[in-house]
């Protein structure tokens, strides 16, 4: 026996036969083990292997492709990748090259997916070159070779439970859909075959896939789908409920929702949060959501719990106080819940929550507005009548006009961290605006606030007015804001418009502009089922509505 293994290991017969074995065992045992152990084995080493072996064709690519697109070549997008344990998924950063450009129109919005697809775009997406940066994602362990395909993360909310089992495994850089029609088939059937592959992974299902995925690029097949640029957007297949946080006396906007919805005859909620069970706006709502204060610790929590008991879609604040945690947090409730979250970036919140920054702003992009004094030397250097309110005050909590000396002295111990400005005189406008999330401007509506009591506005008459509206357009570009903005500015005497805040939340007047035609409300349900909406102006000039209270029976 022992001579044999002498000859076994000495011979090349007996080397083959050796290497045979051991191959037939690590095929065995990659078969049996392979979900649990060798797929991310294998994913890692060939990943590993291809990064080294195509090097010199990326770094050709990424020196075309900064040509091509005038910048950088690389396209990053978070997309959710697997499951974890507690059942929500990863959400990765997916790295592609960059194929369309960043071209806007003139009123600077993003052109259409079609026309901003290069030839060069064309060509990576048809060869699915532009795939080849994932191939990090592969050996970090975003994601597999083989998998279902990483859709976007506004997709999520929109999954019914069936659907959501495509997260069960890594998504993959080609799948079981790729290679039965790509872009090319419906969502229904994408989906379909996405579960049936996650539920029956094998080595020998993947060893097929990639060799199928290797003649799909050759016919260059199913890149797209008929009359569009890729794959049209999936707008969903269940409710779209959407909560109002501290919802208050915020009855029309509830309203409004609820009209928009069933306009759209979309299946959904509109629910109402406060700290109050005697909030009006919460019996008009189709759910009632008790929360901490703001400034409670638990109060993040308590929004992810209402998002998951009541499936929340959309998230929309409404109070100035609320705005900064909400942006901190903006990505924690998306990731936990799938909810999207109707707040601009944090540095944009910043700026506009804080008046003194506001002002630099305006100042260092050209617009105008009120001239502001530093409060230790405006006694010496100001001209009567003054304007004096909180930094970052709210609802006009706090405002006072000065008209002398003595009134400046006493405010300015009596108002907490203020910021002083010249009365400006002119008619005084709120200009509704919404963006979508991309930001991309959609509306701009100008009001005249014809009558205000406490900050609030009485009466409004809707105005067309170009000056406006262009110079509003340009600030919201300055930016980058998503969502409804509400701009308070004065239109002087001079013609000249100057800014006094950015409130980067609905306004309470907002129902004024809605009801002229200019509805956020149903917007935000097609950007919801991602419709894409262009920007418009049809909207009712010269409507002048105004607003009353009422009452309504609560619980103590």
């Amino acid at each position: 026996m022992k001579e044999f293994f002498d000859n076994l290991i000495s011979t090349w017969w007996g080397i083959t036969v050796i290497c045979v074995f051991c191959l037939a065992v690590l095929i065995l045992l990659s078969a049996l083990l392979y979900r649990v152990f060798f797929k991310r084995f294998y994913d890692m080493l060939l990943s590993g292997i291809a990064i080294v072996v195509l090097s010199p064709l990326l770094l050709i690519l990424i020196i075309v492709g900064a040509v091509k697109m005038k910048g950088n070549p690389f396209f990053t997008q978070q997309r959710p990748g697997k499951k974890r344990k507690n059942g929500e998924e990863k959400i990765f950063k997916l790295i592609k090259f960059r194929t369309m450009t960043c071209e806007k129109d003139n009123e600077g919005n993003l052109l259409p997916d079609e026309k901003r697809l290069t030839k060069y775009g064309k060509f990576l997406r048809s060869t699915s070159l532009d795939e080849l940066p994932e191939l990090f994602n592969i050996f970090v362990g975003h994601m597999a070779i083989v998998g279902p395909r990483p859709l976007l993360v506004r997709y999520l909310p929109l999954y019914s439970e069936e659907q959501r089992h495509r997260h069960d495994v890594r998504p993959g850089l080609t799948g079981y859909a790729q290679v039965h029609g790509r872009n090319a088939i419906t969502w229904a059937e994408k989906f379909k075959l996405d579960i049936d592959y996650v539920h029956s992974i094998s080595l020998w299902r993947d060893t097929k896939i990639i060799f199928q995925t290797v003649g799909k690029v050759f016919k260059r097949s199913g890149i797209s789908q008929e009359g569009q640029a890729t794959m049209e957007f999936f707008t969903g297949n269940h409710e779209y409920n959407v909560l109002i946080l501290s919802a208050g006396r915020r009855v029309e906007l509830i309203n409004c929702f609820k009209a928009a919805r069933d306009r759209l005859k979309i299946d959904g909620k509109v629910c109402a949060a406060d700290i109050t069970s005697t909030a009006p706006a919460l019996y008009f709502a189709d759910e009632k959501i008790i929360v901490p204060r703001i400034d409670d610790d638990g109060y993040i929590d308590a929004v992810i719990d209402a998002c998951k008991t009541h499936n929340i879609s959309l998230v929309v604040p409404t109070i100035d106080t609320e705005l900064i945690k909400l942006a901190q947090n903006k990505d924690r409730i998306e990731s936990e819940t799938g909810a999207c979250v109707l707040i601009s970036n944090m540095q944009a919140v910043e700026v506009c929550c804080d008046k003194r920054l506001t002002a630099k702003h305006f100042d260092d992009n050209g617009f105008k507005y009120p001239k502001t004094y530093d409060e230790k030397t405006v006694s010496k250097t100001a001209e009567f009548p003054l304007f004096i309110k909180p930094r970052d005050g709210s609802s006009s909590i706090g405002t006072y006009r000065i008209e002398n000396k003595t009134e400046l002295d006493f405010f300015l111990k009596y108002v907490k961290n203020p910021i002083v400005q010249e009365c400006v005189s002119g008619k005084e406008y709120t200009v509704d605006c919404f963006c979508d999330f991309d930001g991309n401007i959609l509306s701009v509506v100008p009001r005249w606030r014809m009558r205000t009591r406490g900050g609030e506005v009485l009466k409004g008459k809707i105005e067309k007015n170009a000056a406006i509206i262009d110079d509003v357009k340009r600030l919201l570009n300055s930016f980058g804001f998503i969502g409804q903005i509400t701009v308070q500015c004065f239109l002087t005497d001079g013609g000249e418009v100057k800014y006094i805040e950015i409130n980067p939340r609905f306004g309470g007047g907002a129902p004024m502009s809605i009801a002229a035609g200019a509805d956020s409300c149903e917007k935000l349900y097609r950007l919801l089922r991602c419709e894409k909406l262009e920007y418009s102006d049809d909207y009712e000039d010269g409507a002048v509505y105004s607003r009353f209270d009422s009452s309504v029976k609560v619980d103590e």
